[in-house]
């Protein structure tokens, strides 16, 4: 039984990947876009890249549909789960032309309500369908079985004596600059801390230590693992990023009346994290030393030995 995994690159692959160990044990492919992420985190294993498109591109959806299709007779997949985004759509129409089962498990970012993948999702007949917060689900044709911030416990320790080590991270991807929070940031910090800047598109401005706009997936792990403090953006893949390295992440969602981001979702996502203890959550505008040190005083543990789940049970 091969699993065919399907999801863009950044956030969506992030969880997918760390769902991945969870949804069975049998041989497995992969479809996404070929990012710095991608092709580090996917290393060694059988991909088939599509290219990186813009939200919403429906005649894109089309065309990588016909990837997917493709990819699906060569690998001899009997199942195909993703977690969009609208690769997810590319993923359906593909899966439906092979008769084969196809799973959609909505991203965490959604707390509230479906992206928009999932609306058109909620539509369509033969999907089984899947939040990863009970609050998220729209009706009973969604259930709840699974979350990528399962496992994750954190500890308090002693906090180091200086904030020598910052990664600020906003992703790789999207459309959206976040210059409220690098400004704060970089006006807050030490003069002597070595800082790591990910900064996706965000316009860089002048800052101290290394900037990149992306880079490959092991690297960023290394850099986290080894900082006293992680800072980003709300958003899933950054989290789950920053939490798998052992860190409790400063966080800032973006928000909507800023130009940061099209929806409130990260807002939504950064009280969730809040309220289970897996972030210290700040308006961009008022994060301080203290919160970086507040954060440096945790370590994340991981819990690598999570019960599987079937998808397909349902549909």
């Amino acid at each position: 039984m091969t699993t065919m995994f399907v999801a863009i690159s950044g956030g969506h692959l992030a969880q997918l990947h760390r769902l991945a160990p969870r949804l069975g044990d049998g041989p497995a492919t992969w479809v996404t876009d070929e990012t710095g992420q991608s092709s580090s985190m996917l290393a060694g294993d059988s991909v088939d890249f599509i290219p990186t498109r813009p939200p919403r591109d429906w005649a894109g959806v089309l065309r990588d549909s016909r990837v997917v299709r493709r990819a699906m007779q060569a690998h001899n997949v009997t199942r195909v789960v993703s977690t969009g985004s609208q690769i997810a759509l590319s993923a359906y129409i593909a899966a439906k032309q092979q008769r084969v089962p196809i799973a959609y498990v909505e991203s965490a970012t959604r707390v509230t309500e479906l992206s928009t993948t999932g609306k058109l999702l909620d539509r369509l007949p033969g999907v089984a369908r899947y939040v990863q917060h009970r609050s998220a689900a729209p009706s009973p044709k969604w259930a709840y079985a699974l979350s990528v911030f399962d496992g994750f416990e954190v500890d308090a320790v002693a906090p180091p004596a200086e904030i020598r080590r910052v990664v600020v991270t906003l992703g790789g991807n999207g459309e959206y600059g976040f210059t409220r929070l690098v400004e704060r940031v970089r006006d807050i910090l030490p003069g002597n801390a070595e800082v790591l800047w990910q900064l996706g598109s965000t316009p860089t401005i002048d800052l101290p230590g290394r900037v990149v706009a992306s880079m490959p997936s092991h690297e960023l792990i290394e850099a986290l693992s080894a900082a006293d403090a992680v800072v980003g953006h709300s958003g899933t893949g950054t989290v789950i990023t920053a939490l798998s390295a052992g860190k409790l992440p400063v966080l800032s969602p973006r928000l909507v009346d800023k130009g940061e981001h099209v929806d409130g979702h990260q807002e939504d996502l950064a009280r969730s994290l809040a309220d289970r203890g897996l972030a210290v959550v700040r308006a961009a505008d008022e994060i301080t030393l203290d919160d970086l040190k507040l954060a440096a005083a945790s370590v994340v543990r991981v819990d690598k030995n999570q019960e599987s789940v079937d998808l397909f049970g349902r549909r």
